[in-house]
């Protein structure tokens, strides 16, 4: 698979994408952040506010979602699949994704036959990497991966593993406003945050009437929208509805990213360990300094 086949965009953005494709396996842990970095100009969907009585009802059922949220499972053990559909490029790519919150992802993709190609994994500080095509292992701060491809500070969130989850997790935001949806689908919340260093406020799609969270758009403090995610569930016995899509829109071109979740699993207890690599024998051993720069590191093996 030629990964830089992946992304028809801007000049800037095919960058991006050449200087990931050069360590492949970094590629798949930066796709979902450079395809949100692509945002383009879609307009406002929220409209008029709604009246005082609804707002009170509203902020009362939001805070039962909170309430509910947080009781809800921690950690997800899923296969996921992400597509991108693009003006004349359609791709995709599978593997296993394991989550748990606030911000530990490991995603392991595999060729047709499931075997694995690249893992990934990230506590949402640092990262690891294993290519083993290359037999290469790289590591080192997730800031300075995200600096080295002009990915947003904002996006860099303790919080992202809500954000995948399709949870929320705004305590300590305040309500700023609350509106009419333009389509009908719901209302939505804007919140402001007061102690996010990047991001200043998002903006929160809710079904009341189902204690839904249809989508969650992130603005950052200059008011760029960075990031917005639309989310599908799938059927739970409890109350807490697993994600089983995310859809990223109003990309350049009309261009489309979903993000696929089957075979899931969350009742798996999960730890810090979970989301580790342990560096094969004879593996290239590389990590990223200031600024990203992958230098030669001790080729030796992690410990358990």
């Amino acid at each position: 698979m030629k990964v830089n086949s992946v992304i028809v965009a801007s000049p800037g953005i095919n960058g991006m994408v050449r200087r990931a494709n050069l360590r492949s396996g970094l590629f798949w842990l930066v796709l979902p952040l450079l395809i949100m970095f692509m945002t383009g100009c879609a307009g406002k969907p929220w409209t008029t506010p709604v009246t005082d009585a609804e707002t009170a009802s509203i902020t009362q059922t939001f805070k039962e979602m909170q309430q509910r949220d947080d009781s809800c499972p921690r950690c997800l053990d899923a296969k996921a699949t992400l597509f991108w559909d693009g003006p004349g490029e359609d791709r995709s790519v599978s593997g296993f994704f394991l989550l748990m919150l606030p911000a530990s992802v490991k995603f392991v993709v595999t060729n047709p036959l499931g075997q694995p190609l690249y893992a990934v994994v990230s506590n949402g500080q640092g990262f690891q990497s294993i290519n083993t095509t290359l037999k290469q292992h790289i590591s080192g701060e997730l800031s300075d991966l995200m600096r080295q491809y002009d990915i947003p500070e904002s996006l860099l969130s303790a919080h992202w593993g809500y954000w995948l989850l399709g949870r929320l997790h705004e305590q300590g935001a305040m309500i700023e406003a609350i509106s009419q949806d333009e389509a009908g689908r719901g209302v939505w919340v804007t919140l402001r945050y007061p102690d996010e260093e990047a991001l200043a406020k998002c903006h929160l799609l809710m079904q009341p009437d189902g204690k839904k969270l249809l989508a969650r758009v992130l603005v950052d403090r200059q008011g760029d929208t960075v990031a917005t995610l639309s989310y599908d569930y799938g059927t739970s016995r409890d109350n807490c509805p697993p994600v089983s899509r995310i859809s990223v829109t109003g990309l350049p071109y009309g261009s489309r990213l979903n993000i696929d979740f089957s075979e899931i699993l969350t009742d798996r207890v999960l730890s810090g360990a979970d989301f580790r690599l342990k560096v094969p024998a004879n593996y290239e051993v590389l990590e990223t300094g200031d600024r990203g720069r992958v230098t030669v590191g001790s080729d030796q093996e992690d410990e358990d």
